[in-house]
């Protein structure tokens, strides 16, 4: 007689996720939740062995990503991601992750010297917009301004092919968002998640105002205040949850 925990639920347990975090942390520890959520809401886990495994390393002593892609400074952070790699890869990890949109801009020199395969957050964000909205073309992003002038998302869609068009906001909202982000790895969407969201209204309402057809929350500390779906009518997309789905993804069986 089958059971509740082998109900036909598909193989998870195949792989082991290595998350490379602190970046922030926690974007990372919310990361591992919406897996969890997912796998059980989504996919009809119920119990914890139809689940991956996940090693999680809090990269929290890594040079600062944000300055090192912006240009401000010359110390890149790659050399202690590429080592957290490695620790990873050693523990049993199959694969690798980082919940960081910034950090992706070494990602191939991560991927290369440690040896294991990495999702690139950014291609899947771009391949989840040019499936679910294939008529879109002026996106929106929220992001780093180490992110902005790495052209991250803008390399990802040359590789990809995609006819879209990256649009930020003005350099003076641009201020607001950064700070947003600094505010929202101070803690502040714990202790007040309006106040931590009112940082990026008005680039919100500056990108739709110009034609976007949707925005991507393109820092992972974003979403844990912005959690809507939509602003306006305008989609919004959650590169966390993009990530968590591709993480599923790769460990089903």
């Amino acid at each position: 007689m089958e059971t509740a925990f082998n109900s036909g639920v598909a193989n998870f347990t195949h792989e082991v996720i290595g998350v490379i975090g602190g970046c922030g942390v926690a974007a990372a520890i919310e990361l591992l939740h919406l897996i969890e959520k997912k796998l059980v809401l989504e996919y009809g886990c119920t119990d914890d062995s139809q689940e991956p495994e996940m090693l999680l390393y809090q990269a929290t002593q890594a040079p600062n990503r944000i300055a090192y892609a912006s240009g401000i400074s010359s110390v890149s952070f790659a050399p202690y991601f590429i080592n957290a790699a490695k620790m990873l890869k050693n523990s049993g990890a199959t694969f690798g992750c980082i919940p960081c949109n910034t950090a992706h801009c070494v990602i191939d020199q991560i991927e290369k010297e440690s040896s294991l395969p990495f999702i690139n957050l950014i291609d899947q964000t771009i391949e989840y917009i040019t499936k679910v909205y294939p008529v879109a073309r002026k996106i929106g992003i929220l992001c780093s301004d180490g992110t902005v002038h790495a052209k991250i998302y803008e390399q990802s869609v040359g590789k990809k092919s995609a006819n879209l068009t990256i649009i930020y906001p003005t350099s003076e909202l641009q201020k607001s968002v950064s700070a947003g982000i600094c505010a929202v790895k101070s803690g502040l969407q714990y202790q007040n998640l309006r106040e931590a969201e009112r940082y990026f209204i008005d680039s919100m309402d500056e990108l739709i105002s110009v034609g976007v057809d949707l925005i991507i929350l393109g820092c992972t500390e974003i979403p844990l205040a912005v959690t809507a779906d939509t602003y306006k009518n305008v989609p919004l997309i959650n590169t966390l949850s993009v990530l968590a789905d591709a993480c599923i993804e790769r460990c089903r069986c």
